[in-house]
């Protein structure tokens, strides 16, 4: 539980008034979910002085306004408050909500969502667009009152919060998810032949061929519509350009079309931009494969 409160005497915690972002944000869902109950006050000039815990404001540890400051990460973005807390306190609340692997799940959480919202917060977040891109830090700040509003600053930071928790714990999930999908990988390393890659069921595979390295082109898995996908694997961590894009004349061609130009039986469909196609069997998800590796 959060409680604002305007005395300085009562506050466990300090961060920056007026405008919030989603450094501040999310430093405070964290430390709620850390240590259960805060105490929180906003103000517009703190000296940190170690008695609270203090984010965002006041030139103490988790605060990376100084003109000294220079914590960066090994990919060089610079730590902001959250990042600064998730480094102290990261392992110590995975360890307490007794997640399994903990290190591993502190380590991709970290490059998930903490990352960005430094890089973000640092000014180092560079996303370039033809059409508008709302990143989970312009949807906090969109909390803040509007110019033309005359509404309780304090009250919209709880509401950014609030909604900041659901992105964390889904964020959180999510990142577990892949620290088991890794796990399972890591087992099924030595059955990959010619780059292809089998799975028993889907899991989040994408992350986990790319963290762990493994050299392969094409993913397949019983789909959830009934009979195997076989996915191909891009060049780089969610991107849309295949390493081997599946033939480019079966784009777009379904069931008797494309069991016609590839001669596999139960051959159901060919995304247009060639990276899925679907079968009913595996041993013709397999076929599709072999043909275009050949090709």
């Amino acid at each position: 539980m959060i409680t604002l409160t305007k005395n300085i005497n009562e506050a466990n915690c300090v961060t920056h008034a007026g405008n919030f972002h989603a450094d501040d944000v999310f430093s405070t869902v964290f430390l709620e979910k850390l240590f259960d109950n805060i105490n929180l006050i906003r103000l517009n000039d703190y000296q940190d002085d170690g008695t609270k815990i203090t984010y965002d404001i006041g030139l103490g540890r988790f605060d990376h306004h100084g003109a000294n400051f220079d914590k960066t990460r090994p990919n060089g973005i610079h730590y902001c408050s959250f990042g600064l807390l998730w480094q102290e306190y990261g392992l110590k609340y995975l360890e307490k909500i007794r997640v399994n692997n903990p290190k591993d799940v502190f380590r991709i959480f970290d490059y998930l969502l903490v990352n960005q919202i430094d890089a973000f917060d640092n000014g180092e977040l560079i996303v370039k667009s033809e059409y508008n891109l709302y990143l989970i830090a312009d949807l906090i700040e969109l909390f803040r009152p509007s110019f033309d509003e005359e509404i309780d600053t304090d009250n919209c930071f709880l509401e950014a919060v609030n909604y900041a928790k659901i992105i964390f714990d889904i964020i959180l999930k999510d990142a577990i998810a892949k620290s088991k999908a890794e796990e399972i990988l890591k087992e099924k390393m030595s059955s990959i032949k010619d780059k292809i890659l089998i799975l028993d069921k889907f899991i989040p595979y994408e992350f986990a061929i790319f963290d762990l390295k493994l050299d392969v082109d094409f993913v397949i898995y019983p789909s959830n519509r009934g009979g195997y996908a076989a996915h191909t694997v891009p060049t780089y961590y969610k991107g849309f350009i295949s390493k081997v894009p599946f033939k480019q004349e079966w784009a777009g061609l379904r069931d008797n079309e494309l069991q016609n130009i590839t001669g596999v039986k139960t051959a159901r469909f060919c995304h247009n931009k060639c990276f899925l196609a679907t079968t009913d069997t595996l041993d013709d998800a397999l076929k599709l494969v072999n043909l275009t590796i050949k090709s």
